[in-house]
């Protein structure tokens, strides 16, 4: 199948600010050049990083752009062996400095797809990309994490920090999940962390830490918070334990350098806007299994929109939307 010639309807947005300015536009359909590929886009989710990207927080985006970076499809145009098949993907570059998932068809280079695990229906593959994507390449990418480590999740019900404790325990961990506070212990343990500690008290949350650990600290830790919280993660942690951070509140925290140098720690930022779809599809591949075994889960979809309330799911996620929100596409 061929889209040349042809139009496709997509979100857009030529200005930065609240959902209300974006659009839904007829645009030219995207057209397969040599070692690409074209998706025809049947579920894409919303995330934070995408309302953030049309509020105009994100560094690098260019306008006029449609926006969204995950996806499930099927590839109509590109090399043969690929027409037909299902695919899922994710990309730094999506949304941002090239048109995203937002939109009826969806331009990748072929290496930037990869067939959907079977167990995963197109929805649910949809709402994997950013929290599973960003959570493995800071877990083991960037962190190092080694199966069978004891892992701190700080963050843990959020998107990635969920997806953290999935891969960690899938791949042998003990995982300490930590929470701001005891209203979201239950939610914790329903991720099956072996155990639950609180950041609300920043040191009676790093003497918890010592205390499960029996003094040794943990050595590697994924911290979704950042701001404050980072210094009592440092405290947690083990000599030469290794702290990756993908998120901050504020620009400048102040740590305990001197507890930092002498117990050689390490510390990794990890930004996913670096990794391009092609990077993304290798993560992929790696996570492809967890899901296949029922050892990963989608997220709960909490709302699904179509294409025309695209305004609405953004609405929605800047309000603080419980479960994923999800845009329908094509079915």
């Amino acid at each position: 199948m061929s889209t040349e010639g042809a139009a496709m309807r997509a979100l857009r947005f030529e200005m930065f600010g609240d959902p209300s300015v974006l659009q839904i536009a007829d645009i030219p359909a995207p057209k397969a050049g040599r070692d690409e590929v074209v998706v025809e886009v049947h579920a894409s989710a919303v995330n934070p990083s995408d309302v953030k990207n049309v509020l105009g927080k994100m560094p690098h985006t260019t306008m006029p752009r449609t926006p969204g970076r995950d996806f499930s499809g099927v590839v109509i145009e590109g090399p043969a062996p690929l027409i037909g098949t299902q695919v899922w993907g994710t990309g730094g570059e999506l949304g941002f400095t090239q048109d995203g998932s937002h939109a009826e068809c969806l331009m990748l280079p072929r290496g930037g797809v990869r067939a959907k695990p079977g167990a995963l229906s197109m929805d649910e593959a949809a709402c994997i990309g950013v929290g599973y994507v960003t959570a493995w390449a800071a877990l083991v990418n960037g962190a190092r994490f080694i199966n069978g480590e004891t892992v701190l999740v700080v963050g843990a019900t959020g998107a990635v920090g969920n997806a953290a404790v999935q891969i960690a325990r899938w791949r042998g961990a003990r995982v300490i999940a930590a929470v701001r506070d005891a209203s979201r212990e239950a939610e914790a343990r329903d991720l099956r962390a072996h155990e639950v500690v609180f950041t609300e008290d920043p040191q009676a949350f790093a003497r918890q830490v010592q205390e499960l650990t029996q003094g040794q600290g943990v050595r590697v830790a994924l911290d979704t918070v950042g701001g404050a919280q980072l210094d009592a993660t440092l405290a947690a942690m083990a000599p030469r334990g290794r702290v990756a951070v993908i998120a901050t509140p504020d620009r400048h925290v102040p740590i305990d350098l001197l507890n930092f140098y002498r117990r050689e720690l390490r510390l990794v930022g990890v930004n996913t806007l670096n990794l391009t779809a092609s990077d993304c599809a290798h993560i992929l591949d790696d996570l492809a299994p967890g899901f296949e075994i029922g050892a990963l889960h989608a997220p709960r979809i909490g709302s699904t929109f179509s294409l025309d309330d695209a305004a609405a799911a953004y609405t929605q996620v800047t309000q603080g939307a419980a479960g994923k929100v999800l845009m329908k596409i094509k079915g």
